[in-house]
């Protein structure tokens, strides 16, 4: 069975401004590369901006259940660090854990991130803010 014409060029859109996203994204955000990069971007900016009272969970809560490695995780966290978009805070009730705490850059960065994503897919659809 076709799916409808109207439905197949709408899906024909959704992955053109998604391909248009990540293109931007590869030259903007070298964090967003890799797959670790990804996982750990979107759920530290979920949190951040979401809920920032769950930022202190614990690295597993933060991880998820995601197939990579640890040692993945820690080495993109490193990377992360490193540019400036997070530093590793102890956590107040367990000095062993640390866990990461955006800064101002990372904060723009979604913002600009949203923005560009805004700009891509206002082109073909209508974005009302609720």
């Amino acid at each position: 069975m076709k799916p409808e014409v109207s439905k197949f060029n709408d899906f024909i859109k959704v992955i053109d401004n998604l391909a248009q996203l990540h293109e931007w994204e590869v030259k903007n955000f070298p964090l967003l590369t890799t797959l670790t990069g990804r996982v750990l971007y979107f759920r530290i900016a979920q949190r951040a901006i979401g809920d920032p009272e769950k930022l202190s969970k614990s690295m597993k809560n933060l991880a998820g259940d995601t197939a990579y490695t640890d040692k993945a995780l820690r080495n993109r966290l490193q990377e992360m660090e490193k540019a400036g978009f997070i530093v590793m805070v102890d956590d107040e009730n367990d000095g062993r854990c640390k866990y990461p705490m955006p800064t101002d850059m990372f904060y723009a960065a979604v913002y600009l991130h949203a923005e560009q994503m805004r700009r891509i897919f206002d082109k073909n659809y209508l974005i009302i803010d609720k």
